[in-house]
């Protein structure tokens, strides 16, 4: 029996022993660590300080993020990504507990993280946010969004499938802000714009990495690449003097024609067929018609009867979609608030639908049925019906959180699910969750349901966006 009792108060000693050591384990050396491990070094500081059932955690997932596993983590929140890979300063998991002014604090108060654990959280970001695999978060992402900000000189990339930013692309080399105005891309290489310096860079589809950067005269503004994309049509927009469309041989990127068009020539698109560019002169009120084997002009159109092409502009087309069978031609009037459709073969108008304030950037959906429309002063959306001849919808955000503000760009997956729209904020009206600046935003529109499913900040004055076939 005294054998027993000395057995059991010894096992009771050793396990108190053991316990003891597990409380006052040694504090890990983030420091010391050289190839860091996310299941080991990451997902162990994530599960003490994040994830746990009140906040983060699979079952909790406070606004729609779980911190339980590198694949949950990448996803993001309801709102958007936590992570982007280089980009700790980008990083909101970082953001939030190193000190930055945010426009609210985490409910934690900075203290779920030590100055050391957050220095290492950014440096696992800054070396690509690597799971155990050495995988970086979708590099091997084929359906990405180019969003270029044109107000910090970097385009914004998301990713189609997962609907989060998932990486930054600084553009220009001048201390000077050089502003990046419109991208386009053929899924093996795209493309920039720089209004401001006049310049159009070439990016690797794949690595995002710059292969060539064409000169170009005055201030490149939109562009339309052809279907082989072996060349690149760009808009001269610079004063109401301005009167050129550039050709670009992208294979060396160097100026290979000048086109004269009509006054100042902003919208630019390649018919389906790659046959044909249209123009839109926005001082002149009329369309120009490139025909892409000869780069030259073969024709030219008033967008109105009441037009005059020596006199001030009174429709002021600023860009140009063509319906997947190329049989129409739309544009839009931002001085008139109408999107006018002309006859791609005739030329002649077939309708005229009035939108809201400032019309801008427009889109067809794959199957033709419908024309997505920015309304840049208007705030708004409009949805036109093409069979049906009518604007079907009109989407905005009068009231908080007003997501729609001084919408410019837009574009349609090529499956027609989705619509994303950049949005300038430049009234203010949408108020950054974080971010202290009025950044913009990509307002991602499902397109069965019309309505905002997700809103992502991205940068400072985002335009002409473009998504890869």
């Amino acid at each position: 029996m005294k054998h027993s009792v000395l057995l059991s108060s010894s096992i009771g000693l050793m396990v108190s022993i053991f316990v003891a050591s597990c409380d006052n384990s040694v504090e890990t050396d983030y420091n010391a660590i050289s190839t860091i491990k996310y299941s080991q070094h990451v997902q162990p500081l994530l599960n003490r300080s994040c994830s746990t059932a009140s906040c983060h955690d699979v079952s909790a997932r406070a606004a729609g993020l779980s911190l339980a596993s590198w694949h949950d983590l990448i996803k993001g929140s309801n709102h958007g990504e936590v992570i982007v890979p280089a980009h700790p300063s980008r990083s909101l998991l970082t953001r939030l507990f190193d000190g930055t002014a945010l426009r609210k604090q985490h409910p934690t108060m900075q203290s779920s993280l030590s100055e050391i654990e957050i220095n290492f959280l950014k440096r696992w970001i800054t070396e690509g946010c690597k799971n155990d695999q050495g995988q970086v978060p979708y590099e091997h992402s084929t359906r990405k969004v180019y969003v270029p900000n044109q107000g910090e000189d970097n385009v914004a990339i998301i990713d189609v499938a997962s609907l989060v930013v998932c990486k930054y692309v600084d553009v220009g080399s001048s201390p000077a802000v050089e502003g990046p105005h419109f991208t386009a891309s053929d899924g093996i290489f795209w493309y920039v714009s720089l209004i401001g310096s006049g310049e159009v860079w070439k990016f690797d589809a794949h690595t995002d990495t710059v292969v060539k950067i064409a000169h170009v005269p005055g201030a490149p503004a939109l562009l339309a690449l052809t279907p082989d994309g072996s060349k690149l049509y760009v808009s001269q927009f610079t004063t109401s003097s301005t009167n050129k469309v550039i050709v670009v041989n992208t294979a060396t990127m160097e100026v290979q024609k000048l086109i004269s068009v009509w006054t100042m020539p902003h919208g630019i698109r390649m018919n389906h067929a790659g046959t044909r560019v249209y123009v839109a002169n926005m001082m002149s009120d009329n369309i120009s018609v490139i025909d892409v084997a000869r780069d030259s002009v073969i024709g030219m159109f008033m967008v109105g009867v009441d037009a005059n092409p020596f006199g001030p502009p009174r429709y002021m087309p600023m860009e140009i979609a063509v319906s997947p069978n190329d049989s129409l031609i739309a544009v839009s009037c931002s001085e008139t608030r109408e999107v006018r459709a002309f006859d791609a073969f005739t030329y002649e108008i077939v309708e005229s639908f009035q939108v809201e304030d400032q019309p801008w950037h427009l889109e067809f959906t794959p199957n033709g049925d419908f024309c997505y429309v920015t309304n840049r002063r208007g705030n708004s959306v409009s949805v036109i019906h093409i069979p049906m001849r009518h604007v079907m919808e009109t989407l905005s955000t009068p009231s908080a959180p007003k997501y729609f503000d001084y919408p410019h760009g837009c574009d349609i997956t090529s499956d027609g699910s989705y619509t994303f729209v950049s949005n300038e904020n430049s009234g203010h009206g949408f108020v950054p969750r974080y971010n202290l600046q009025f950044v913009g935003n990509v307002c991602i529109i499902d397109n069965t349901l019309n309505q905002v499913i997700k809103v992502l900040e991205v940068g400072e004055m985002p335009t002409g966006l473009s998504i890869s076939p």
